[in-house]
């Protein structure tokens, strides 16, 4: 399986005095931007949004912090609008949108156990922070599992400084983090932690201890929830492993055995993915809803923990002696930083009376109606006559109003023939510049984006690449490729496109359509060249997955 190193230090501004504790994917001006926490700095990872990019580490960033010596940095989550929380000795803190960062819950000077809001709390050893993309934040304080509901202005972003909070109507103590106990007995000494969104009502969280994990649902009488069915313990529900027995077993539940559990996270199918630390080495397991438990190639070096699921699907690993940031491909679904938007409330009732008019509907029914007396050019494309309006065309299409316009010999016929086209790509061609929409079958895709190319009509050619990208297969993409290369520069979009879905599926293509790839041998021996360098960060018999 193929994997990468990132080791560190590689910022200029880098000290001596570091320790890699977590790596987190912020939302940060609509991009998504993946942080090392790395004492006593962010520094972001350069690279990791898009797949087959070399990893590097930039300059730290420019933050605006409360002073944390003696501590370092613990675990870190990233939920959504609210930003980045982490830990750092007894506290919690937030590292804003606007990189001021901010202590939010517990206090540097103080520990212990203690529910209430915000730097009254009192927390201790805390550790295993994760986020139900609810508005809560759920972490471990000693042995016992706390829940840190944030304010609701966090969440839009909309309460970055005390000025946007009294905006939004919210007071000084709903502008505070509010830190609760859940009622858990656990088992053993809890290690990490990371939600899921199955088993309860609102999800469930994972816990691990050594050798076992647990879940705990979240809910309606789970845990987290206020009133008499949550004042007594929730028991937790035993998921794979077993407490006390060490091993390195795959299975289904209590025959799953682990050595060391090293931090948790889940993907985007709600499968947990742990670091387990057996025999020298950081093994990856991954655990099912269903309680099976798998070992993911290949082992790592030891020390590598707190794995993290980056934007682009690899698998994220700090090691802190030697510091360095190990990074797999593992082809994982990285779970979404915004909890899915809330549907769309019922659509008003139609008013009574005749339905309401559209440009669009009417513009096609102008062009359905032709021959009716009012067009006043016909088109010749192959076989076939099309009646239509002279303004029209002009007004939408730059080529034809070149053709009609400006003293031109054409611009006077009554008849304009385009000996070239396919009658079929233009009948789909006029309906676009009538209506603007059109329905392109993907068949006729690559003639009416060379039409429109031809045409001078941009929009209607980048719908038809989109038609010809999304049929794409390993039989079909090279000559797509050669297709797209041969077009020129208004193609080199979907030529990118192309490539990229080529190197995802290279061993598919060469499997299924070996003649293809001779005749892309046989016809572009510089695009041979560059898709054969770029394959070979992927060897021979490890398939990059999609």
């Amino acid at each position: 399986m193929p994997w990468v190193q990132c080791a560190l230090p590689l910022a200029a501004d880098f000290i001596d005095t570091f320790e890699a504790a977590n790596v987190v994917t912020r939302l940060r001006g609509g991009e998504l931007q993946t942080l090392v926490l790395a004492y006593p700095a962010f520094y972001p990872v350069l690279g990791t949004n898009c797949r087959g990019l070399e990893l590097t580490i930039g300059p730290a960033l420019n933050v605006l912090a409360p002073l944390c010596a003696p501590y370092t940095f613990g675990d870190a989550v990233s939920v959504g609008h609210a930003g980045v929380f982490f830990v750092a000795g007894p506290a919690v803190f937030r590292l804003r949108r606007d990189d001021v960062v901010e202590i939010v819950a517990g206090s540097l000077t103080e520990a212990g156990q203690r529910d209430g809001l915000g730097e009254a709390a009192r927390l201790e050893a805390l550790g295993g922070l994760c986020a139900d993309g609810r508005g809560n934040v759920y972490c471990r304080s000693s042995n016992r599992l706390v829940k840190l509901q944030l304010p609701a202005a966090w969440q839009t972003g909309a309460a970055e400084t005390a000025a946007a909070g009294e905006a939004a109507g919210a007071g000084a103590g709903e502008q505070r983090v509010r830190v609760t106990t859940l009622p858990f007995n656990a088992p053993s000494f809890l290690r990490s932690l990371a939600w899921v969104p199955w088993g309860g009502p609102d999800g469930s969280l994972i816990v691990a201890t050594q050798t076992a994990l647990y879940r705990l649902p979240l809910g309606e009488g789970g845990a987290g929830e206020g009133g008499a069915a949550a004042a007594a313990p929730a028991a937790p529900v035993l998921l794979a492993g077993r407490e006390g027995e060490e091993g390195h077993v795959d299975g289904r539940g209590e025959e799953a055995r682990f050595n060391g559990t090293a931090g948790l996270t889940a993907d985007a199918d709600g499968a947990v993915v742990l670091a387990d630390i057996s025999d020298g080495s950081t093994c990856i397991r991954r655990l099912t809803p269903d309680g099976a438990v798998t070992t993911l190639p290949p082992r790592v070096l030891s020390g590598a923990t707190s794995p993290t699921i980056l934007p682009n699907g690899y698998l994220a690993l700090c090691r802190v002696n030697p510091s360095s940031l190990l990074v797999l491909d593992l082809g994982l679904k990285p779970p979404p930083l915004l909890p899915p938007a809330p549907p769309a409330p019922p659509a008003p009732p139609a008013p009574a009376g005749p339905p309401r008019r559209t440009l669009h509907a009417d513009m096609g029914a102008l062009l359905d109606a032709q021959p009716n007396g009012t067009a006043d050019l016909t088109l010749v494309v192959g076989d076939r006559c099309f009646p239509v309006h002279r303004a029209i065309l002009i007004a939408r299409c730059d080529y034809f109003r070149s053709q009609l316009e400006g003293g031109f010999a054409d611009g006077a016929a009554a008849e304009l023939s385009l000996p070239d086209a396919d009658p079929a790509a233009f009948e789909l061609f006029l309906r676009f510049v009538y209506t603007g929409a059109v329905d392109i079958p993907a068949a006729l895709a690559p003639a009416v984006a060379e039409l429109a190319d031809r045409l001078l009509l941009p929009e209607l050619c980048s719908d038809a690449q989109a038609v010809v990208l999304s049929g794409v297969s390993a039989e079909t993409v090279v000559g797509s490729l050669l297709w797209a290369e041969r077009l020129g520069a208004s193609f080199s979009g979907l030529l990118s496109s192309l490539k990229a879905w080529y190197l995802e599926h290279h061993e598919e293509v060469l499997e299924a359509a070996e003649e293809s790839v001779e005749r892309l041998m046989a016809e572009s021996p510089r695009l041979v060249i560059e898709l054969m360098g770029a394959c070979r960060a992927w060897p021979s018999g490890s398939a990059r997955p999609d």
